[in-house]
């Protein structure tokens, strides 16, 4: 995990439930070819001849993206302590939540990301400037992929998700439909060409 994201991690815990990256006040005037790329992809145009711009741009950096229309909300995957007290057998205690996972076998795009949310604001909506975007996939079916990070942390060290467990953060998700695997992929490389995210390596 970079120095960066630690810092605005610790911001995060620190100032609680406030506007904890109020500091990244740049504007989502940016990846320009992503723009009319997602364009493109809403209204059902090819993209495939748009060119790559090679400026890249620290996902946590920003509070919104151009590509936000195409997400669901954020939605919380697993809740402070989720992972320890499972893991110490503590009653009625899940190790993720599923609620709110995508339907089952839909491909598309999703992100993790990283927030701390008080106890009172766990089942309502809460403000989505106080996540912290940490990676973003594809997968052809969503729902599992999800549920693979929730039970054991997915192809990313189940060490990450435990020790954010114990202090104190949620780990969130949003997801995009899309149409088939190859739109999926598309996109994502398109996006990881401009966008750094720190958890994707």
């Amino acid at each position: 995990m970079s120095f960066g994201l630690l810092s605005k991690m610790a911001t995060l815990k620190t100032n609680h439930i406030r506007h904890t990256i109020s500091g990244m006040q740049k504007i989502t005037t940016i990846m320009p070819v992503i723009s009319q790329v997602l364009n493109n992809r809403l209204i059902g145009r090819e993209f495939s001849s748009v060119a790559v711009v090679p400026t890249m741009f620290k996902r946590e950096d920003y509070k919104r993206t151009i590509y936000d229309a195409i997400f669901s909300d954020w939605k919380i995957l697993t809740r402070p302590n989720d992972w320890n007290d499972f893991k110490n057998g503590k009653e009625g205690v899940r190790r993720y939540r599923h609620e709110d996972l995508p339907p089952i076998y839909r491909t598309g795009l999703y992100e993790l990301g990283v927030a701390v949310i008080g106890q009172d604001d766990l089942g309502q909506k809460f403000d989505p400037d106080n996540v912290v975007p940490t990676y973003l996939g594809q997968s052809v079916d969503m729902k599992s992929r999800l549920q693979d990070y929730g039970r054991c942390g997915g192809h990313l060290p189940a060490s990450l998700f435990e020790d954010l467990s114990s202090k104190e953060f949620c780990i969130l998700f949003r997801y995009a439909m899309m149409r088939s695997k190859w739109e999926a992929a598309a996109i994502e490389g398109m996006i990881l060409s401009t966008i750094d995210y720190p958890w994707n390596c």
